[in-house]
């Protein structure tokens, strides 16, 4: 177990310090994604000085939600920012290097990448859970354990949907879009679905994990919602690798798929 997290620090250390290489160009990315997450919520904030709330949520709701994507999508492309290149990288036959390597070849794989502006969206969650949405320092941890609870259902719904080229290297460019389909979707009160939307959303995708859940959860102060969130995470989590496992035996090296068998 100790030899796996220090080889897992090992990654991040080295892809931390390739994301950095440049550091005016690294923070200049992370202020700028903090500014661009303030901007976004100041429209949430504008339709709640119309509106008083949507179907029983107010600003400060949605403001939690928001946060707890932004938080938990942060440290996901902050930390495993490979993911965003799975699938491309599985056609493109590039897996080798990581099939090299002592340990299983995801973790490798997802933490290929480090993008300095997933730090941003870590650093602007804080300001939009204390001022936005008017919680206190008491709640922050918490909230950031639902959030990066959040993160890992997150991380592997996106990984298991780009696995599918595993079987269908034709769908790549609908797999790498599937990533801006579900953040879309995330950041979005999902209540306001009608039950049949709800039920993929607490299933096939489950991006009601990834934020809704966690928000209900401290907004209710109930502990199934905090226990069904930490375990959509191992569920999914578990999911992600069954299904990687799976497609790495149809996997050829030497830049080659397996397109039928």
């Amino acid at each position: 177990m100790s030899a796996t997290f220090g080889y897992l620090a090992a990654l991040l250390a080295t892809n931390l310090r390739a994301a950095f290489s440049n550091p005016l160009q690294a923070v200049s990315q992370l202020a700028l994604m903090v500014l661009n997450n303030l901007i976004f919520l100041l429209i949430w904030v504008l339709y709640f000085e119309r509106f008083p709330e949507l179907r029983g949520w107010g600003r400060a709701d949605v403001a939690m939600l928001y946060g707890v994507t932004a938080f938990g999508f942060g440290l996901m492309v902050a930390l495993a920012g490979g993911m965003r290149d799975l699938a491309r990288t599985i056609v493109d036959g590039s897996l080798d290097v990581h099939l090299g390597r002592p340990r299983h070849p995801l973790p490798s794989l997802l933490m290929s990448r480090s993008v300095p502006a997933g730090f941003g969206d870590v650093a602007s969650a804080f300001v939009i859970w204390l001022w936005f949405a008017e919680r206190s320092v008491s709640d922050l941890p918490l909230l950031v354990l639902l959030s990066l609870a959040a993160g890992a259902v997150m991380t592997a719904t996106m990984t298991a949907a780009q696995c599918v080229v595993f079987w269908w290297p034709g769908v790549l460019r609908l797999a790498e879009q599937f990533w801006e389909v579900i953040l879309m979707i995330t950041i979005y009160p999902q209540h306001v679905f009608g039950p049949a939307i709800r039920l993929v959303l607490f299933t096939v995708l489950p991006v009601a994990f990834m934020s809704q859940v966690p928000v209900e959860a401290i907004r209710e102060g109930d502990p199934l919602k905090m226990l069904a969130v930490f375990a959509a995470a191992i569920v999914y989590g578990g999911t992600a690798i069954a299904i990687f496992d799976r497609g790495l035996r149809r996997y050829q090296s030497g830049n080659q798929m397996v397109v039928n068998r």
